[in-house]
This record gives structure tokens, sequence and C-alpha cells, in this order.
């Protein structure tokens, strides 16, 4: 409810002052005695609390229809906004007095050496063509054969080749250790890791027979360890036998 605005009876709150069809309450008609379309709505809800009229019937009067409030006066209009500003010209670029504005291309003469005067250019630091020796190459035809049969990686190769054989003995050495003897072989396992070459793995053949040296495991590391040994290369003597 807003405290400034002036309420006004309607067409229905008139008719229930003179007909009482409604029969309202003698606070709500004390209410309607109030509005004279000259008090504020502040000012008629101050006099019916002084005349022990609650505030609720002024709401419950304008929920009936039997008054009713002028409408809230228009909002002022926006003030316009200020123009855009003019879009900036593209600059031109100035054009000299002695050229004319309309030539899109600017032709400059510049003096060129006839052919007969060729010989005033000074002569060349370059020595002679024929004075230059090709670069010397050595063709297939005159390699002696022993060089061109040569492979260049030949050690390279059997590096690769015994590096491959030495890990993958390693890890058929750790793979049996780890299933056949998980706990016994925990420093066998430590070793193992720490070989990086077939004499040190070679070394530690007797220790892994010994951690698989059970009765029915000795096929199995029969096998694995005749397998590492053709890895390695040597034929090193075993206490087991492949059946």
């Amino acid at each position: 409810m807003a405290g400034n605005t002036v309420p006004f009876k309607t067409a229905e709150g008139q008719a229930e002052l003179i007909t009482r069809q409604r029969r309202v309450s003698q606070r709500h008609r004390t209410v309607l005695f109030l509005i004279d379309g000259k008090r504020s709505a502040a000012d008629v809800c101050r006099m019916a609390l002084l005349a022990g009229v609650p505030g609720c019937c002024f709401d419950e009067l304008l929920s009936q229809g039997l008054i009713a409030l002028p409408p809230p006066p228009p909002l002022p209009p926006l003030p316009p906004l200020p123009p855009l500003p003019p879009p900036l010209a593209a600059p031109v670029a100035a054009v000299p007095a002695d050229i004319p504005a309309d030539s899109g291309t600017l032709h400059v003469d510049l003096p060129l050496r006839g052919v007969d005067n060729l010989s005033a250019w000074p002569d060349s630091t370059l020595p002679p063509s024929r004075t230059l020796q090709p670069d010397s190459t050595l063709l297939p035809d005159l390699m002696p054969d022993d060089a061109r049969a040569a492979d260049p990686w030949p050690v390279s190769r059997d590096a690769d080749i015994a590096a491959d054989a030495v890990a993958e003995a390693r890890e058929l050495l750790m793979t049996a250790v780890r299933t056949q003897a998980p706990v016994a072989g925990s420093f066998t396992l430590l070793r193992l890791r720490r070989a990086g070459s077939r004499a040190d793995l070679a070394a530690l053949l007797g220790e892994v027979e010994a951690r698989l040296n059970k009765p029915h495991r000795s096929l199995v590391a029969a096998q694995v360890l005749q397998r590492v040994r053709a890895l390695l290369g040597g034929h090193i003597d075993s206490k087991f036998s492949t059946a």
C-alpha cells in the first residue's frame, strides 16, 4: 500500500454505504466513511487506528473491490542517447606535386651500361673456372674389393643381439625364481636384476638352481636353465638333466 496514494470509493463501495447489501462490518464501514477522495491511504489508516479499526480492513476493502487506488503515474521517459560520433575518414597519402595524381605507376630511368662497356667492370676475384679442382669422389669402381665388401655395422648388430639375449635370459631367470621361490629367492632376484652381462648371469646360475631344486620343479627348472644357457652361448654343467 502506497502511503501517499489517495484512495477512492468505487461504485460498489458507494452503493454499499446506501444499500448495505454485502453486510460488511462496522469497522469496514468506518474505513469507507473515512475515504473521501482527499485523504491519503496513510491518513485513512492512521485515523482508522485511532477509531479502533485494524489496518487489515483497508486491505480487505481493496480485495473486495469496494475501494481502489489510482494507477501509478507513468515513468518518465528515458533521456535520448547521445549521437554517435561521425566515422573517421581514411587517411589519404600525399602525392608530390610533380607527379600526376592519376599516375598508377612510377617509372624511374636508371643508367645502364652498354654492351661495349662490359670490359669496364672490374675483374672477378675468383680464379678461372678451369683452375678449380672438382671435389674428390671415390667411385665404387675405384674402391678396393675388401672395402666394398666390408659391412660397416657388424659390431653394432652383434652388440644388439648380445644385449637382447642377456635381457631375455635375465627375464627368464627372474620369472622362474619369482614363481617358484618368491620368498626364499628375494635376494637372488635382487642379484639378477643387477646383473648386466653374460658373465654376471652365468655366475648366478648355480644360485638359481639351488632355489629351484625341488622334486616337483626339476623338469621346469631344467627347461628354463637350458634355454638360458642357449641364450648365453655357454655350456655350464648343471645338476639338472632334461627328461
